[in-house]
């Protein structure tokens, strides 16, 4: 008896969630929150009436005057799956899902995001002990 193939929609009924994935942050190891961060993204998902299977996305890509630019997203799991291969940390209660290829090539391991509000700006800062050089800026670096 041959079976059919599942849809991408049954893979995902039968995967387990980000949140049930999530593994708690030890230090030096995955990706964590401050308090302030973790603040600010409850706060957004709670004035964007968004759905309890939303996730941090965490991520880098090419670019920037230092060479690599870090991608930071809120994500619905119904409408963007995390792949299998996905790192999925849990810090503040807070799910956060990077790409393998981000974590190795980036170097996230031990990275820090805050949220920080200053007279002239407000916005998420990234503290990565890895890397290597980062512009003046702060939204490119290399490792």
């Amino acid at each position: 008896m041959a079976t059919t193939p599942q849809t991408q929609a049954e893979q995902s009924v039968s995967s387990p969630s980000v949140r049930e994935r999530a593994q708690v942050v030890e230090p030096g190891k995955g990706i964590d929150l401050t308090e302030s961060a973790a603040d600010q993204i409850r706060k957004i998902l709670k004035e964007g009436d968004y759905p309890e299977s939303m996730y941090l996305f965490v991520g880098v890509k090419g670019g920037g005057c230092s060479g690599l630019q870090y991608v930071l997203d809120l994500r619905d799991e119904g409408q963007a799956p995390a792949a299998e291969a996905d790192e999925v940390f849990l810090s503040q209660d807070i799910p956060i899902v990077c790409d393998l290829k981000s974590f190795m090539v980036g170097n996230l391991a031990g990275t820090s995001i805050d949220y920080q509000e200053t007279m002239m700006a407000a916005g998420f800062t990234f503290n990565n002990p890895n890397a290597r050089h980062s512009c003046g800026c702060g939204s490119s670096y290399s490792a």
